[in-house]
């Protein structure tokens, strides 16, 4: 009798032991399964290589603080925020529809040739690139300096003391608000001046001229 109930407290003591481990062991499965595509990616004042997750129908990241960042987009849209004097690229060569806010002195490269859809948003004195197949745009504000590239349907709002550049085959327009430097060269259409109203300028090729409504000038 005494023989079977030390073997009885041999095991619950091996029961009560072993549990803590396996809560930890539990804790971490949850937490890996809880995050898994629904956290925003970032990178703070350091050298990333970041990766949107694949099959993923949407990736956001955040890079900051003086922050090297390479984003791959994969197969996903990409949510792309450099701020604070950062460094940022993203490929959306896959599926395109990517958008970038760049502000604080940084500078953003958004590679989305052969795709479209692909917005940028420029502020804060950034150096902002944008390449991409159609329907693109995007912002130019503060003292910042965008070059957006791109073969048709594309158009840039460029205000403050901006300085933009659209290069495209055809039908695209910048929009020019204030002392802006801007230009519009388009290889297969003559570049035409509209005005927008207020004494602004809108510079237009391969199309009639926009209403000054279609205007998008980003964070201003």
């Amino acid at each position: 009798m005494r023989a079977n109930l030390s073997s009885v407290w041999r095991q619950a003591v091996r029961v009560i032991a072993l549990a803590p481990v396996f809560g930890v062991f539990a804790v971490f499965a949850a937490c890996g399964s809880a995050s898994a595509g629904s956290e925003t990616l970032e990178c703070v004042g350091e050298q990333c290589n970041l990766e949107c997750p694949a099959g993923s129908p949407d990736c956001n990241a955040e890079c900051t603080k003086g922050a090297e960042c390479d984003l791959a987009c994969n197969d996903a849209s990409c949510d792309l925020t450099c701020a604070s004097k950062s460094d940022c690229s993203a490929d959306c060569t896959q599926a395109g529809g990517c958008d970038a806010s760049c502000q604080g002195q940084s500078s953003c490269q958004v590679d989305c040739t052969g795709t479209s859809g692909c917005n940028l948003d420029c502020a804060g004195g950034s150096d902002c690139e944008v390449t991409c197949k159609e329907n693109c745009g995007g912002g130019c504000n503060g003292n910042s300096d965008c070059k957006l590239s791109c073969d048709s349907g594309c158009d840039i709002g460029c205000t403050g003391n901006a300085r933009c550049e659209l290069a495209c085959k055809t039908n695209c327009f910048v929009c020019c608000k204030g002392s802006t430097d801007c230009a519009l060269n388009c290889s297969e259409d003559e570049v035409t001046a509209c005005d927008g109203g207020n004494g602004d300028v809108i510079y237009v090729c391969g199309r009639e001229c926009p209403d000054a409504s279609q205007c998008k000038f980003g964070t201003e």
